[in-house]
């Protein structure tokens, strides 16, 4: 019996000990793929970057919009019925947020989004919580969602599923900030914290203004 206990003990904490480096790794990789943005001044990309400049975060090579690329535009109805396009926040800070009401990061860091649109909702910064709904079981719970959280910012129905293939989105959250030139200065899959969410808008923000 103490042996069985003892395995049992073993094995948590190698799983536990994997979920801190892939933790670890994760914000690694996020820390350096924003950093390849600004050394790179935002540089424009119609693809994606050689194998030698993507040397340190393999693990996103080849997935998804990354940093530096022209963010691909896309127009959705919002839940009041609104239709938005990314291009027509072309000028300022946009701040595209995909999730959905099934995904448990999701609802963790959607208050932390709220909080952040109300510090700055007087910067040129605009938040687009883009719905995944053709994931979802219907509108209502969309809806119900939208008014439990109170959110603020406008909510773009993904009712075909594009944006899934249009972004290349492989894990749910997904967040990215684009600048002003519509280009993607963060691609950050999973939980976003308040204080991610804030330092790496003002890092990219700093960059731009410098420039």
């Amino acid at each position: 019996m103490k042996r069985i206990i003892s395995i049992i003990i073993l094995l948590a904490a190698i799983i536990l000990a994997g979920s801190v480096i892939y933790a670890d790794r994760t914000d690694r990789a996020n820390e350096e793929a924003l950093q390849y943005y600004l050394d790179n001044d935002g540089m424009e990309r119609t693809e994606q970057p050689s194998e030698d400049e993507m040397i340190g975060f393999e693990h996103v090579e080849g997935v998804g919009v990354q940093p530096g690329m022209i963010a691909p535009d896309f127009t959705l109805t919002t839940l009041e019925g609104d239709e938005v396009s990314l291009r027509d926040y072309r000028g300022d800070f946009v701040i595209v947020n995909m999730w959905a009401t099934w995904c448990p990061p999701c609802l963790e860091e959607m208050p932390h989004f709220v909080d952040f649109y109300e510090a700055y909702e007087d910067d040129n910064v605009e938040i687009l919580g883009v719905n995944m709904t053709a994931t979802e079981r219907n509108i209502d719970g969309v809806q119900q969602f939208a008014e439990d959280f109170q959110l603020p910012f406008p909510i773009p129905l993904d009712e075909a599923g594009e944006m899934e293939d249009l972004y290349e989105i492989f894990a749910m959250p997904t967040t990215y900030i684009i600048d002003p030139e519509g280009r993607v200065a963060m691609n950050r899959p999973g939980y976003v914290s308040y204080d991610i969410l804030e330092e790496s808008y003002l890092t990219i923000r700093e960059n731009v203004q410098a420039n």
